[in-house]
């Protein structure tokens, strides 16, 4: 057992820092154009609504291309999944200096979407194949560190890039943004693909005399919960086929389709027009936005930890994410009451930030106490796939109601509004009809 124990920590040390590097350069990629929406809106001559419109895109292409992905990763195996999608993601990302139009804007972002559509997943599978039910969220927490990140780091390097190379060589810095942040993927998936394994059972750093023990660790600790693993490509067959249909069937994954979907209006919503929300209450240069936007981001990464870690030591679920979606709800609604004045709002949208990043790190953790280990993989992939509509229409929705409302805070209202409707959802669909088992239950 020791041994073993040894071989998880060196794996930790081997995967996760190098996952969490991918994954921040991902994130940025989707979210870095709120830094620069207000040149591309004045170059590309465009609305908010069409900003929104095209920031939520991103999703049309992720959800088509989630099932391809998947069975992609069947064939060809989790690292070179995640090195070809890497490099997908990067060569569209350098895509964006030919923009020259808001319908190319929006076509790329599809496609942008349709290249990422596979990362997460491929990253929840791996992590899977490679540690127990006692590591799993502690490392996957540890992983989605990786989105409070990329605003600490990608907020202050996109707007200093949008002011300090505008103009060179005749390009617009929204344009040298997206050409420099498109390298370090390009990079990192040669990374992946030169240092990452696809299990334990081929790594070459496990010794071969350990494989077989280490296997056997891995199969007494998954258990029911990653039924998934054993299923990531089952859709090709007809009774499976059937089953997944069905899955959507089942009231708690119907539920957790709405409260996914609430997450992703609360998560992306923010993330997206948070430069912009923030340079609204403390007028200022671009830099100084940036600046002040890498606040929230890192109290978020505090955030999320405690929260994960309160929920391990608890044994709760749905309170450690209902929490959050409340402290998004009430955060915004102060937000737009004290909007004028600055340092106080910008508290209540780091508290929304925080609560956003909060439920995205919870959400996934109630499908395998929800859901039974015949249905886990057919229920993640609705959740996952139909609760992703939600980054489409939060990022819209907040510019469509800035165009249409006069006010340039008005879309924190639908927001706040989903945020409260996932809260009750989860406290009220789930935790008090005993639909989440205490610890003496399981």
């Amino acid at each position: 057992m020791i041994v073993e124990q040894t071989l998880f920590r060196q794996a930790v040390w081997r995967i996760i820092p190098l996952l969490i590097v991918c994954y921040m350069f991902s994130y940025l990629d989707r979210i870095n154009l709120s830094f620069a929406r207000l040149p591309m809106e004045h170059e590309l001559q465009f609305s908010d609504s069409t900003f929104g419109l095209g920031a939520g895109l991103f999703f049309l292409g992720y959800i088509i291309c989630q099932v391809p992905s998947a069975l992609i990763l069947e064939r060809i195996g989790p690292r070179l999944t995640i090195a070809a999608i890497m490099l997908a993601w990067s060569v569209t990302s350098f895509l964006f200096i030919l923009v020259h139009s808001a319908w190319q804007f929006c076509l790329l972002r599809i496609v942008l979407g349709a290249a990422e559509a596979g990362f997460y997943p491929a990253v929840l599978y791996y992590l899977a194949l490679w540690f127990p039910r006692a590591m799993l969220a502690r490392v996957t927490g540890g992983f989605l560190l990786a989105i409070p990140l990329s605003g600490v780091l990608g907020g202050p390097v996109s707007t200093y890039l949008l002011h300090a190379m505008d103009g060179v060589l005749g390009l617009s810095g929204w344009k040298w943004m997206f050409l420099i942040e498109a390298v370090p993927p390009l990079l990192l998936g040669g990374v992946v693909f030169c240092r990452l394994d696809d299990g334990p059972m081929t790594a070459k750093w496990v010794p071969a005399s350990q494989r077989a023990p280490l296997a056997a660790a891995l199969a007494h600790g998954k258990g029911g919960e990653n039924a998934f693993v054993t299923q990531i490509g089952s859709g090709g067959e007809t009774g499976r086929r059937a089953s997944f249909l069905a899955a959507l069937g089942q009231r708690e994954v119907r539920l957790l389709v709405v409260i996914c979907f609430c997450q992703a209006v609360c998560n992306y919503g923010i993330v997206f027009w948070i430069p912009t929300f923030i340079g609204q209450v403390i007028p200022g240069s671009p830099t100084a936005t940036g600046l002040y936007t890498a606040i929230p981001f890192a109290v978020a990464a505090i955030s999320m930890t405690l929260n994960a870690r309160s929920s391990d030591k608890h044994e709760e679920r749905c309170w450690h994410l209902a929490g959050p979606f409340l402290c998004v709800c009430i955060c915004l609604v102060l937000t737009f009451f004290v909007q004028a004045r600055g340092g106080l709002a910008l508290f209540f949208l780091t508290g929304a930030l925080a609560g956003a990043l909060c439920t995205t790190s919870m959400i996934f953790t109630l499908p395998p106490y929800v859901l039974s280990p015949s249905t886990l993989a057919t229920g993640l992939a609705w959740i996952n796939s139909l609760g992703a509509i939600g980054g489409l229409l939060g990022p819209y929705g907040i510019g469509w109601m800035r165009d249409h409302f006069g006010s340039p805070l008005a879309g924190v209202f639908l927001v706040a509004g989903c945020a409260l409707l996932g809260a009750v959802l989860t406290v009220g669909g789930l935790a008090r009809r005993g639909a989440v088992p205490t610890s003496a239950s399981r």
